[in-house]
Protein backbone atom coordinates (compact mmCIF):
# COMPACT_ATOMS: atom_id res chain seq x y z
CA UNK A 1 0.00 0.00 0.00
CA UNK A 2 1.08 3.67 -0.41
CA UNK A 3 0.09 6.81 0.89
CA UNK A 4 1.18 9.61 3.34
CA UNK A 5 0.55 6.71 6.26
CA UNK A 6 2.98 4.27 4.42
CA UNK A 7 6.98 3.96 4.76
CA UNK A 8 7.09 2.84 1.26
CA UNK A 9 9.27 4.52 -1.69
CA UNK A 10 11.41 6.52 0.86
CA UNK A 11 13.86 5.90 -2.08
CA UNK A 12 12.46 8.54 -4.51
CA UNK A 13 14.87 11.72 -4.55
CA UNK A 14 14.57 14.70 -2.22
CA UNK A 15 13.46 16.91 -5.11
CA UNK A 16 11.68 14.87 -7.24
CA UNK A 17 8.17 16.10 -8.65
CA UNK A 18 5.46 17.28 -6.53
CA UNK A 19 2.20 18.58 -7.96
CA UNK A 20 -0.34 21.32 -7.46
CA UNK A 21 -2.91 21.80 -9.78
CA UNK A 22 -4.94 25.62 -10.12
CA UNK A 23 -8.72 25.71 -9.93
CA UNK A 24 -10.71 28.71 -11.25
CA UNK A 25 -11.01 31.73 -9.26
CA UNK A 26 -14.56 32.22 -10.63
CA UNK A 27 -15.41 28.97 -9.77
CA UNK A 28 -14.20 29.25 -5.73
CA UNK A 29 -12.75 26.65 -3.87
CA UNK A 30 -14.01 23.05 -4.00
CA UNK A 31 -17.42 22.03 -2.49
CA UNK A 32 -15.84 18.56 -1.59
CA UNK A 33 -12.33 16.71 -2.00
CA UNK A 34 -13.73 13.53 -3.48
CA UNK A 35 -11.75 11.53 -6.36
CA UNK A 36 -7.92 10.98 -6.27
CA UNK A 37 -6.24 7.80 -6.74
CA UNK A 38 -4.40 6.96 -3.73
CA UNK A 39 -5.45 10.43 -2.22
CA UNK A 40 -3.09 12.23 -4.53
CA UNK A 41 -3.37 16.16 -4.66
CA UNK A 42 -3.92 16.15 -8.44
CA UNK A 43 -6.53 13.78 -9.02
CA UNK A 44 -8.72 15.67 -5.56
CA UNK A 45 -8.17 18.85 -7.56
CA UNK A 46 -8.89 17.41 -11.29
CA UNK A 47 -12.77 16.70 -9.83
CA UNK A 48 -12.75 20.33 -8.37
CA UNK A 49 -13.15 22.43 -11.26
CA UNK A 50 -9.06 21.94 -11.78
CA UNK A 51 -8.09 23.82 -15.04
CA UNK A 52 -4.08 23.72 -14.37
CA UNK A 53 -0.97 21.81 -12.46
CA UNK A 54 2.40 23.11 -11.91
CA UNK A 55 5.05 20.98 -10.87
CA UNK A 56 6.84 21.91 -7.86
CA UNK A 57 10.76 21.15 -8.50
CA UNK A 58 12.88 23.35 -5.96
CA UNK A 59 14.52 24.95 -8.56
CA UNK A 60 12.14 25.56 -11.55
CA UNK A 61 8.42 25.00 -11.32
CA UNK A 62 6.45 25.16 -14.17
CA UNK A 63 3.21 24.89 -15.16
CA UNK A 64 1.10 22.99 -17.55
CA UNK A 65 -2.95 23.20 -18.45
CA UNK A 66 -5.64 20.66 -17.96
CA UNK A 67 -9.09 20.13 -19.02
CA UNK A 68 -12.42 21.10 -16.53
CA UNK A 69 -13.38 17.95 -14.37
CA UNK A 70 -17.22 16.74 -13.99
CA UNK A 71 -19.29 18.75 -10.77
CA UNK A 72 -17.80 17.60 -7.63
CA UNK A 73 -19.29 14.51 -6.03
CA UNK A 74 -21.23 14.73 -2.81
CA UNK A 75 -19.87 12.65 0.26
CA UNK A 76 -22.57 10.85 1.47
CA UNK A 77 -25.03 13.64 1.29
CA UNK A 78 -22.77 16.33 3.09
CA UNK A 79 -20.65 18.68 0.53
CA UNK A 80 -17.63 20.01 1.75
CA UNK A 81 -18.28 23.85 1.87
CA UNK A 82 -16.10 26.42 3.38
CA UNK A 83 -17.01 28.91 5.91
CA UNK A 84 -16.23 32.01 4.94
CA UNK A 85 -14.69 33.42 7.84
CA UNK A 86 -14.87 37.44 6.89
CA UNK A 87 -18.67 37.08 7.09
CA UNK A 88 -18.14 36.44 11.22
CA UNK A 89 -20.33 39.64 12.35
CA UNK A 90 -18.52 41.65 15.04
CA UNK A 91 -20.11 40.73 18.51
CA UNK A 92 -18.22 43.13 20.80
CA UNK A 93 -16.17 46.96 20.87
CA UNK A 94 -13.24 44.23 22.25
CA UNK A 95 -13.08 41.83 19.28
CA UNK A 96 -13.67 45.18 17.27
CA UNK A 97 -10.64 47.01 18.14
CA UNK A 98 -8.62 43.38 17.66
CA UNK A 99 -10.16 43.62 14.36
CA UNK A 100 -8.99 47.56 13.23
CA UNK A 101 -5.19 46.58 14.97
CA UNK A 102 -5.11 43.74 12.66
CA UNK A 103 -6.35 45.84 9.34
CA UNK A 104 -3.64 48.47 10.48
CA UNK A 105 -1.15 45.72 10.85
CA UNK A 106 -2.00 44.69 7.30
CA UNK A 107 -1.55 47.83 5.23
CA UNK A 108 1.72 48.39 7.05
CA UNK A 109 3.11 45.52 4.89
CA UNK A 110 3.06 43.75 1.31
CA UNK A 111 1.80 40.87 0.63
CA UNK A 112 1.57 38.30 -2.08
CA UNK A 113 3.07 39.32 -5.28
CA UNK A 114 4.14 42.65 -3.94
CA UNK A 115 6.15 41.33 -1.08
CA UNK A 116 8.24 38.56 -3.83
CA UNK A 117 8.97 41.77 -5.67
CA UNK A 118 9.85 43.95 -2.98
CA UNK A 119 12.85 41.32 -2.21
CA UNK A 120 13.73 41.00 -4.82
CA UNK A 121 14.04 45.17 -5.32
CA UNK A 122 16.13 45.00 -1.82
CA UNK A 123 18.34 42.17 -2.89
CA UNK A 124 18.90 44.06 -6.05
CA UNK A 125 19.97 47.22 -4.14
CA UNK A 126 22.17 45.83 -1.85
CA UNK A 127 24.54 44.22 -4.75
CA UNK A 128 24.32 47.65 -5.89
CA UNK A 129 25.42 48.75 -2.15
CA UNK A 130 28.26 46.40 -2.30
CA UNK A 131 29.19 47.77 -5.69
CA UNK A 132 28.89 51.31 -4.14
CA UNK A 133 31.17 50.80 -1.14
CA UNK A 134 33.41 49.05 -3.39
CA UNK A 135 33.98 52.29 -4.98
CA UNK A 136 33.78 54.43 -2.26
CA UNK A 137 30.75 56.38 -3.64
CA UNK A 138 29.10 57.45 0.42
CA UNK A 139 26.03 59.33 -1.39
CA UNK A 140 24.93 56.67 -3.44
CA UNK A 141 25.73 54.25 -0.08
CA UNK A 142 23.48 56.65 2.09
CA UNK A 143 20.79 56.57 -0.49
CA UNK A 144 20.50 52.75 -0.80
CA UNK A 145 20.63 52.33 2.78
CA UNK A 146 18.04 54.64 3.34
CA UNK A 147 15.84 52.34 0.64
CA UNK A 148 16.67 49.40 1.93
CA UNK A 149 15.69 50.37 5.96
CA UNK A 150 11.79 51.54 3.95
CA UNK A 151 11.62 48.27 1.99
CA UNK A 152 12.41 46.23 5.07
CA UNK A 153 10.28 47.92 7.06
CA UNK A 154 7.41 46.17 4.52
CA UNK A 155 8.50 43.07 4.81
CA UNK A 156 6.51 41.24 8.22
CA UNK A 157 8.59 38.24 8.02
CA UNK A 158 11.54 40.72 8.37
CA UNK A 159 10.38 42.94 11.05
CA UNK A 160 9.52 39.83 12.91
CA UNK A 161 12.90 38.20 13.01
CA UNK A 162 14.34 41.78 13.79
CA UNK A 163 11.79 42.86 16.51
CA UNK A 164 11.98 39.09 18.08
CA UNK A 165 15.90 39.51 17.84
CA UNK A 166 15.45 42.92 19.55
CA UNK A 167 12.79 41.72 22.57
CA UNK A 168 15.46 39.08 23.35
CA UNK A 169 18.22 41.25 23.65
CA UNK A 170 16.22 43.78 25.73
CA UNK A 171 15.14 40.92 28.32
CA UNK A 172 18.68 39.31 28.92
CA UNK A 173 19.89 43.37 29.64
CA UNK A 174 16.78 43.84 31.68
CA UNK A 175 15.12 46.23 29.33
CA UNK A 176 11.03 44.97 30.70
CA UNK A 177 9.96 48.14 28.81
CA UNK A 178 12.23 48.19 25.89
CA UNK A 179 11.29 44.49 25.53
CA UNK A 180 7.41 44.70 25.57
CA UNK A 181 7.53 47.25 22.73
CA UNK A 182 9.36 45.09 20.62
CA UNK A 183 7.37 41.84 21.53
CA UNK A 184 4.49 43.77 20.52
CA UNK A 185 6.08 45.04 17.44
CA UNK A 186 7.14 41.02 16.81
CA UNK A 187 3.36 39.65 17.32
CA UNK A 188 1.89 42.72 15.19
CA UNK A 189 4.00 41.34 12.08
CA UNK A 190 3.43 37.96 12.72
CA UNK A 191 -0.65 38.40 12.99
CA UNK A 192 -0.77 39.35 9.11
CA UNK A 193 1.59 36.11 8.50
CA UNK A 194 -0.63 33.69 6.63
CA UNK A 195 1.49 30.34 8.04
CA UNK A 196 0.88 31.81 11.46
CA UNK A 197 -2.66 31.66 10.45
CA UNK A 198 -3.62 28.02 10.10
CA UNK A 199 -4.82 27.53 13.45
CA UNK A 200 -7.74 25.16 14.07
CA UNK A 201 -9.77 21.97 11.82
CA UNK A 202 -8.79 21.29 8.61
CA UNK A 203 -9.77 18.17 6.00
CA UNK A 204 -8.05 16.16 3.84
CA UNK A 205 -7.87 13.22 2.01
CA UNK A 206 -5.67 10.57 3.05
CA UNK A 207 -5.32 7.99 0.24
CA UNK A 208 -7.38 5.31 0.55
CA UNK A 209 -7.90 5.85 4.16
CA UNK A 210 -10.38 8.37 2.95
CA UNK A 211 -11.25 11.72 4.09
CA UNK A 212 -9.41 13.02 7.74
CA UNK A 213 -9.65 15.78 9.92
CA UNK A 214 -6.57 17.02 11.71
CA UNK A 215 -5.84 20.22 13.99
CA UNK A 216 -3.51 22.73 13.67
CA UNK A 217 -1.51 24.14 16.44
CA UNK A 218 1.52 26.67 17.24
CA UNK A 219 4.45 25.66 19.54
CA UNK A 220 6.17 28.94 19.07
CA UNK A 221 7.46 28.92 15.72
CA UNK A 222 6.93 25.65 15.05
CA UNK A 223 3.42 24.52 13.67
CA UNK A 224 2.02 20.76 14.10
CA UNK A 225 -0.82 19.22 12.50
CA UNK A 226 -2.40 16.62 15.09
CA UNK A 227 -5.24 14.04 13.37
CA UNK A 228 -8.51 14.50 15.00
CA UNK A 229 -9.46 11.63 13.16
CA UNK A 230 -6.86 8.80 12.05
CA UNK A 231 -6.40 5.47 10.52
CA UNK A 232 -4.84 1.94 11.10
CA UNK A 233 -1.89 3.47 10.23
CA UNK A 234 -1.33 6.81 12.16
CA UNK A 235 -4.35 7.14 14.71
CA UNK A 236 -5.87 9.91 15.85
CA UNK A 237 -4.22 12.31 18.30
CA UNK A 238 -0.61 11.78 16.79
CA UNK A 239 1.12 14.10 14.78
CA UNK A 240 0.33 13.91 11.38
CA UNK A 241 2.92 16.48 10.11
CA UNK A 242 4.92 19.71 11.40
CA UNK A 243 6.74 22.72 9.71
CA UNK A 244 9.43 25.06 11.63
CA UNK A 245 7.82 28.49 10.55
CA UNK A 246 11.30 30.27 12.15
CA UNK A 247 12.50 32.70 10.03
CA UNK A 248 16.32 31.40 10.76
CA UNK A 249 14.27 28.01 9.61
CA UNK A 250 13.02 29.27 6.36
CA UNK A 251 15.87 31.31 5.21
CA UNK A 252 18.41 27.98 5.82
CA UNK A 253 16.12 26.00 3.95
CA UNK A 254 16.29 27.92 0.76
CA UNK A 255 12.75 27.31 -0.62
CA UNK A 256 11.55 29.50 -2.94
CA UNK A 257 8.26 30.16 -4.00
CA UNK A 258 6.20 28.29 -6.37
CA UNK A 259 5.76 30.08 -9.41
CA UNK A 260 2.92 29.87 -11.60
CA UNK A 261 2.03 30.90 -15.37
CA UNK A 262 0.26 33.55 -16.02
CA UNK A 263 -3.11 31.37 -16.96
CA UNK A 264 -2.57 29.88 -13.39
CA UNK A 265 -2.05 33.29 -11.62
CA UNK A 266 -5.20 34.82 -12.71
CA UNK A 267 -7.12 31.47 -11.28
CA UNK A 268 -5.09 31.80 -7.93
CA UNK A 269 -4.93 35.31 -7.69
CA UNK A 270 -1.38 35.40 -7.07
CA UNK A 271 1.94 34.72 -8.68
CA UNK A 272 3.93 32.78 -6.12
CA UNK A 273 2.78 30.59 -3.55
CA UNK A 274 5.20 30.12 -0.38
CA UNK A 275 6.42 27.14 1.09
CA UNK A 276 8.02 26.01 3.97
CA UNK A 277 10.34 23.22 5.47
CA UNK A 278 8.60 20.47 7.61
CA UNK A 279 8.25 16.77 8.02
CA UNK A 280 5.55 14.62 7.62
CA UNK A 281 4.74 11.09 9.73
CA UNK A 282 4.51 7.76 7.99
CA UNK A 283 3.63 4.27 9.79
CA UNK A 284 3.01 0.78 9.06
CA UNK A 285 -0.50 -0.76 9.76
CA UNK A 286 -0.76 -0.32 13.73
CA UNK A 287 1.41 2.89 13.90
CA UNK A 288 4.15 0.35 13.75
CA UNK A 289 7.92 1.93 12.34
CA UNK A 290 6.31 5.05 12.54
CA UNK A 291 9.09 7.97 11.36
CA UNK A 292 9.17 11.64 10.05
CA UNK A 293 10.25 12.06 6.75
CA UNK A 294 11.37 15.46 4.67
CA UNK A 295 7.91 17.46 3.77
CA UNK A 296 6.65 20.98 2.66
CA UNK A 297 4.02 23.03 3.34
CA UNK A 298 3.00 24.88 0.61
CA UNK A 299 0.18 27.74 1.01
CA UNK A 300 -2.38 28.14 -1.94
CA UNK A 301 -4.52 30.81 -0.72
CA UNK A 302 -6.55 30.43 1.67
CA UNK A 303 -5.36 26.65 1.44
CA UNK A 304 -2.87 24.58 1.83
CA UNK A 305 -1.31 21.43 0.86
CA UNK A 306 1.16 19.75 2.63
CA UNK A 307 3.78 17.41 0.91
CA UNK A 308 5.81 13.77 1.69
CA UNK A 309 8.77 14.57 -0.23
CA UNK A 310 10.55 11.06 -0.75
CA UNK A 311 7.25 9.60 -1.59
CA UNK A 312 6.03 12.54 -4.42
CA UNK A 313 2.72 12.54 -1.88
CA UNK A 314 0.47 15.89 -1.24
CA UNK A 315 -2.46 16.22 0.44
CA UNK A 316 -4.92 19.13 0.25
CA UNK A 317 -6.59 20.50 2.70
CA UNK A 318 -9.87 22.91 3.27
CA UNK A 319 -11.82 24.01 5.91
CA UNK A 320 -14.31 22.34 7.14
CA UNK A 321 -18.19 23.28 7.48
CA UNK A 322 -19.63 23.01 11.10
CA UNK A 323 -22.14 20.36 9.58
CA UNK A 324 -18.98 18.49 8.14
CA UNK A 325 -17.36 18.46 11.30
CA UNK A 326 -20.04 17.29 13.09
CA UNK A 327 -20.70 14.30 10.65
CA UNK A 328 -17.05 13.22 10.71
CA UNK A 329 -16.49 13.23 14.59
CA UNK A 330 -19.84 11.02 14.76
CA UNK A 331 -18.04 8.65 12.15
CA UNK A 332 -14.88 8.25 13.98
CA UNK A 333 -16.89 8.09 17.08
CA UNK A 334 -18.90 5.19 15.35
CA UNK A 335 -15.94 3.82 14.21
CA UNK A 336 -14.50 3.31 17.87
CA UNK A 337 -17.84 2.12 18.97
CA UNK A 338 -17.18 -0.97 16.62
CA UNK A 339 -19.63 0.07 13.92
CA UNK A 340 -18.00 -1.80 11.21
CA UNK A 341 -20.88 -1.99 9.06
CA UNK A 342 -23.71 -0.35 7.82
CA UNK A 343 -26.27 -2.59 9.56
CA UNK A 344 -24.59 -1.92 13.31
CA UNK A 345 -24.83 2.13 12.93
CA UNK A 346 -27.94 1.77 15.21
CA UNK A 347 -26.76 -0.35 17.89
CA UNK A 348 -23.52 1.48 17.52
CA UNK A 349 -25.43 5.09 18.08
CA UNK A 350 -27.55 3.22 20.70
CA UNK A 351 -24.56 1.82 22.73
CA UNK A 352 -22.88 5.65 22.47
CA UNK A 353 -26.07 7.22 24.21
CA UNK A 354 -25.74 4.80 26.70
CA UNK A 355 -22.13 5.73 27.37
CA UNK A 356 -22.73 9.70 27.82
CA UNK A 357 -25.64 8.10 30.14
CA UNK A 358 -23.79 7.05 32.12
CA UNK A 359 -21.11 9.68 31.81
CA UNK A 360 -23.14 12.37 33.19
CA UNK A 361 -24.86 9.92 35.95
CA UNK A 362 -21.58 10.08 37.16
CA UNK A 363 -20.95 13.39 36.95
CA UNK A 364 -23.97 14.31 38.99
CA UNK A 365 -22.56 11.98 42.04
CA UNK A 366 -20.06 14.15 42.02
CA UNK A 367 -22.66 16.90 43.26
CA UNK A 368 -24.66 15.37 45.00
CA UNK A 369 -24.58 13.62 48.44
CA UNK A 370 -25.36 9.59 48.30
CA UNK A 371 -26.60 8.19 51.47
CA UNK A 372 -24.77 5.29 51.91
CA UNK A 373 -25.95 4.08 55.79
CA UNK A 374 -28.35 0.55 55.47
CA UNK A 375 -30.98 2.26 56.91
CA UNK A 376 -32.03 4.34 53.89
CA UNK A 377 -30.55 1.27 51.68
CA UNK A 378 -32.86 -0.11 48.68
CA UNK A 379 -32.22 -3.17 47.94
CA UNK A 380 -34.27 -2.94 44.50
CA UNK A 381 -31.14 -1.45 42.67
CA UNK A 382 -29.29 -4.39 44.06
CA UNK A 383 -29.69 -6.51 40.72
CA UNK A 384 -28.87 -3.67 38.61
CA UNK A 385 -25.54 -4.01 36.97
CA UNK A 386 -23.55 -1.21 35.13
CA UNK A 387 -21.17 -2.21 32.59
CA UNK A 388 -19.56 0.43 30.02
CA UNK A 389 -20.72 -2.00 26.87
CA UNK A 390 -24.23 -2.92 28.29
CA UNK A 391 -27.27 -0.46 27.73
CA UNK A 392 -29.86 -3.42 28.74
Amino acid sequence: PTGPSHPAAFGCPKNGPLHIMSASATSGMPEDFEGGKGGSFEEDMLRTRAEGRASLYSAAPSVTAGTPPPPPVAYEGVEYDFQDVHSIPTHSEERQRRIEAEEEAMSRFAHGDELVQLRKDVESMRVDLLDARSTGDVAKMNSLKVEITKAGAKDAEFIYELATQRMQLAEREGLAEEAERYRQEALAARSVLPQFNLEGLWVGKYGPHGYEMINVTYTGDTLVAYKVTGDQNVPKGEATFKADLSPESTEKAGLEPIELTSDAAKQWGTSHLPRYPGEGQVAAEGFVNNQFVDGQLILVGEYFSFAWVPMGHQIFFGRPSPELTLKMLKESRMRELGSATEGMKDVAEMRAHAMRCLEETELLEDDIEVETSNHHHDKKFDNIIFEEDSFQ
